[in-house]
Order: structure tokens, then sequence, then C-alpha cells
């Protein structure tokens, strides 16, 4: 059974949000890669260019709808979740760094506990 996390009611504003943070946290896990030496940071940052991409497709559409549900698989909302903290530890926009974490609470409540993974 896979794991999906759901976010209900996503604005494009939003969207836009989510893909802005993928691409800074994609510049970061660039360099961790770079410097480190680290497959793990390459695992990561093809996870946040793979998530950037689907949220491009939903804004990029000629008619996009004004919200949207998006599913994210748990690789890929882990991955969210730590952009979304990351930018918002370092945001000086008070809006955005609200949304942020908004997203990072309702993302968090949905993950599985070690136990439910466990039996999975």
């Amino acid at each position: 059974m896979t794991v999906i996390i759901e976010l209900k009611k996503v604005e494009q504003a939003d969207l836009n949000l989510f893909k802005k943070v993928l691409n800074d946290y994609t510049e970061i896990l660039q360099m961790l890669v770079e410097t480190l030496q680290d497959i793990k940071y390459s695992k990561e940052m093809s996870i946040a260019i793979e998530a950037w991409y689907e949220f491009n497709k939903k804004t990029t559409a000629q008619f996009p709808p004004k919200e949207t549900l998006i599913k994210l698989s748990l690789h890929k909302a882990y991955v969210l979740n730590d952009a979304l903290q990351e930018y918002a530890k370092n945001c000086d926009n008070s809006y955005e760094k609200s949304k942020c974490n908004r997203f990072v609470m309702a993302i968090d409540q949905q993950f599985p506990t070690a136990t439910q993974l466990a039996i999975k």
C-alpha cells in the first residue's frame, strides 16, 4: 500500500510558492552534493526536482484551475516538508513564512508513524 499525502484546495499562488521553495532547496542540495560528495543529497535533490516539475505542469497549463488537490508520494512529501521548513527558517516575508508553516503542519499531520510504516 502506497502512502499518499493530500493537500486540498491548493491555490495557484501556493503552487508557485512550492516551486520557489523547491528551487531554493535544490540550490542548497546542489552545494552540499558538490562540497560533501554525499549521494544522500543527490537523491533528495532528484526528488525535489521531480516535484518541482510536477508543480510546474500544474501552473503552466493553458487554463489552470484556481484551486487543486495535490497528492504527494511519501518521499516527495518528506522533501517538500524539508524544503518548506528550510525556506521558512530563512524567509524575511512573514506572509510566505506563515504559508510555509501552514503547509508544514498540514503535511506533518499526515505522515505515518514509524509503527504504521513497519506494518505496511
